[in-house]
């Protein structure tokens, strides 16, 4: 069976339960911070991968490191794909849980690069902004890149909007050379 097909089952029925448990909030939390680690940490990756790592090896790492911040379904369900050894799917599983609770609750990513770190009270304002101009709850990432020397370039739903320096002055140096 396709791995792809094989993470969605278990990221639907992961979600199914956290709907049924009514904690898609919790386990949403806990899907981004998995998500993070999966993303994030070389090594994480390693112990999912590697055949030389028991079971029962996987599940103390598990344990050890997340009971503290991942509620007692998520434990669980990291022991199910242990159980049956699908846990190389967890970065995976984790994309597709996050998919299904963004289509649930109408929850959309917004990605925003600036050339500079962004206040608190900036920040604020520019979800609020968003969350009211797309009538929905907002994610919104902000990364500091700065090339873009000043300004924003902000991603939604697959479109961007490019208000950067930088742009500016590539399509001024381009209008020079035509």
């Amino acid at each position: 069976m396709d791995n792809s097909l094989i993470s969605v089952r278990y990221a639907k029925a992961l979600f199914s339960l956290s709907l049924e448990n009514n904690n898609i909030e919790t386990i949403y939390s806990d899907m981004q911070l998995l998500s993070e680690q999966c993303s994030g940490t070389p090594a994480f990756c390693q112990v999912l991968e590697s055949p030389n790592i028991t079971p029962a090896e996987k599940k103390r790492f598990f344990k050890s490191t997340f009971e503290k911040y991942i509620c007692e379904t998520s434990m669980n369900f990291l022991n199910v794909i242990v159980d049956n050894k699908r846990e190389v799917l967890l970065p995976s599983i984790t994309r597709n849980y996050i998919d299904f609770y963004k289509k649930k609750t109408g929850l959309k990513t917004a990605t925003i690069y600036t050339a500079i770190e962004l206040s608190d009270e900036y920040f604020s304002k520019i979800l609020k902004l968003l969350e009211k101009e797309l009538n929905a709850k907002i994610d919104l990432q902000v990364y500091v890149k700065s090339h873009l020397i000043g300004g924003f370039v902000l991603m939604v739903d697959g479109k961007m909007m490019d208000a950067s320096i930088f742009n500016k002055l590539k399509e001024f140096k381009n209008k020079l050379l035509s």
